[in-house]
């Protein structure tokens, strides 16, 4: 099934639950505050509203910086809701190195108020990805402080296990960022997880910090 399909498989469920759907709506479509908005459906109904995003992959809609400004609007409209989903998982090729370059302190900034954003408006589960995204910058940096070899292919797992052998994660930490990791991956790979609490995407956010905070630290040592 091609993303054509399933864009109309999808605006097909909403039309099963007696909404009017209008897929890729434009500007005539959408109510006043959502004029800009580039999402794949407008669904109504006498008791709501919906605005639907959905993107392709996990890796468009985590590239998507202007989600949470439209969930955050969104729900403060009433009658309207903001559902985001993903239409089909794929295998997207890793970039060469030369493509991947490390975040600078303003890309982190934005990415952490992109966390909170999507706390904000109730997406935990993409909240704890976009967070994990950062917790992998912090624990690159803090690994490369220590003049550890940390950089494009170094995997999370390894990173954890050379943090914690190394004395800088307490074995409390350590087990709650593999659970967290594996909660990650499943999320990422199209499996169900237990209900995950916004505390614990507030965790991951607490430690990349402290991470980035002594990374920064060793530097002016250094």
């Amino acid at each position: 099934m091609n993303i054509e399909q399933r864009l109309n498989q999808v605006a097909d469920s909403y039309r099963a639950q007696g909404y009017k759907v209008v897929v890729r709506p434009g500007p005539d479509d959408l109510p006043n505050f959502a004029k800009d908005f580039k999402v794949e459906f407008i669904a109504k109904r006498d008791d709501g509203c919906v605005l639907v995003s959905a993107k392709k992959s996990l890796s468009d809609l985590e590239a998507d910086r202007e989600l949470p400004r439209y969930a955050e609007s969104t729900e403060k409209e009433l009658g309207w809701r903001f559902d985001l989903m993903v239409l089909g998982s794929e295998i997207q090729p890793m970039p060469e190195k030369r493509a991947a370059k490390e975040p600078s302190e303003e890309d982190i900034r934005r990415a952490l108020g992109d966390v909170q954003r999507m706390l904000q408006a109730g997406f935990v589960q993409q909240a704890l990805i976009a967070a994990w995204a950062v917790l992998e910058t912090a624990m690159r940096r803090r690994l490369q402080a220590n003049g550890e070899d940390a950089g494009w292919g170094s995997s999370p797992q390894t990173m954890l296990n050379e943090l914690y052998s190394g004395g800088v994660l307490q074995s409390s930490v350590f087990r709650e960022l593999e659970g967290l990791f594996q909660a990650r991956s499943a999320i990422v790979h199209g499996f169900t997880t237990p209900v995950i609490e916004s505390s614990a995407v507030q965790f991951l956010v607490e430690i990349a910090r402290m991470l980035l905070d002594e990374s920064r630290s060793a530097k002016k040592i250094a």
